[in-house]
Formats: C-alpha cells, sequence, structure tokens
C-alpha cells in the first residue's frame, strides 16, 4: 500500500510541474518588469499578420531580446491556442 501511494504522489507531482511549462503566455501588452532570460508573447500588432512579438528578458539593464514569430509555433497539437 505503501508503494503504491508513493508512485500516486510521484505521479501527481510530476503532473503538476509539467502542465504549467506547456502552457505560453500571451499577453496584449509588454511588462515594464521581466526577470532575466525569461520569455513572453505579445500580440500588440507590432508584428505582421499570424505573428506575435516574443520578448526576453535580459539582465542588468541590459536591452531586451526581441523577434517576430509565427503564431503557429504556439500552438497545441490539436490546433488550439495555448494561453495562460
Amino acid at each position: 500500500m505503501r508503494l503504491v501511494w508513493s508512485g500516486l504522489s510521484a505521479a501527481a507531482f510530476t503532473l503538476l510541474m509539467v502542465q504549467p511549462s506547456a502552457a505560453q503566455r500571451v499577453l496584449s501588452f509588454e511588462p515594464l518588469a521581466m526577470d532575466p532570460y525569461s520569455t513572453v508573447y505579445v500580440d500588440n500588432g507590432s508584428c505582421s499578420a499570424g505573428k506575435v512579438l516574443k520578448v526576453q528578458g535580459a539582465p542588468n539593464n541590459q536591452r531586451r531580446k526581441k523577434s517576430c514569430v509565427p503564431l503557429s509555433d504556439l500552438r497545441g497539437a490539436n490546433g488550439t491556442l495555448r494561453t495562460k
């Protein structure tokens, strides 16, 4: 019984850790403060149709890296947009 309980708790912990990382966050505006090396996707109309702005945080007041990426990169296997 103890082995089954530890197996179930390990499976639940794994699901809790995997699920948030599978979703991508799509915002309507660029945040003022970001953690270094974190990535946020912004749909503010600055990129062409079918693309969103990918913003990566930078350490020590350096410039953020920004690039336009296809919206299809953020879509899941079933075709729905993965948002958080």
